[in-house]
């Protein structure tokens, strides 16, 4: 059995001010929800992620071969932030409980790459971007078509990665879809 880190997810009260005023600035339209609506957030994704975290954080160490160096990963949700991030783990509230846990997913692989100092994929002419996501979404795939067992949500995790016109995103996916996400993990293991 693998190691697996304890994951806390908490309102990040401290750092909240600063995303909220960066999004203020950037998008004066947007309709934030108040902090009571993102605590009630916060323990909706903490009942999501209990329910199978487990189960997930197992499947991605099956899949990789890799071990998570923390023990410990605190994830903040704050009101609003341009971008969820891995360092430090930071989630906006806007998510439902189930995009919650795939943007989990999604940050949590780039920690353990990070962690373990992973080289990514080498492929001439693309962006580290594309270069950092080609993992990223390999082991998504492979996670929700052999793990999770809904091709629907992989295809709309596909679909918000296409969102913002992020092309670099979009090529990751075209590229994982190329070369196969089997042969991807298969180098990823080795």
């Amino acid at each position: 059995m693998p190691l697996l880190p304890k994951i806390t997810i908490k309102y990040g009260k401290l750092i909240d001010p600063f995303f909220k005023d960066s999004v203020e600035k950037n998008y004066p339209d947007y309709i934030f929800p108040s902090i009571e609506e993102v605590k009630k957030k916060v323990e909706l994704f903490k009942e999501e992620w209990n329910s199978n975290g487990e189960k997930l954080l197992t499947a991605i160490f099956d899949i990789t071969g890799l071990q998570f160096v923390r023990s410990h990963i605190d994830v903040f949700v704050v009101t609003a932030t341009p971008r969820d991030m891995s360092a430090p783990f930071i989630i906006r509230s806007r998510y439902t409980p189930e995009e919650f846990v795939d943007m989990m997913l999604h940050e949590l692989l780039h920690v353990l790459f990070g962690d373990n100092k992973l080289r990514f994929l080498k492929i001439e002419g693309e962006s580290d971007r594309t270069l950092n996501h080609i993992e990223v979404f390999a082991v998504l795939t492979k996670l929700y078509k052999d793990t999770i067992n809904d091709e629907i949500r992989l295809g709309k995790v596909r679909d918000k990665s296409y969102k913002g016109n992020n092309l670099e995103y979009k090529r990751a996916w075209e590229l994982v879809d190329k070369i196969g996400y089997e042969k991807i993990i298969k180098e990823l293991r080795s």
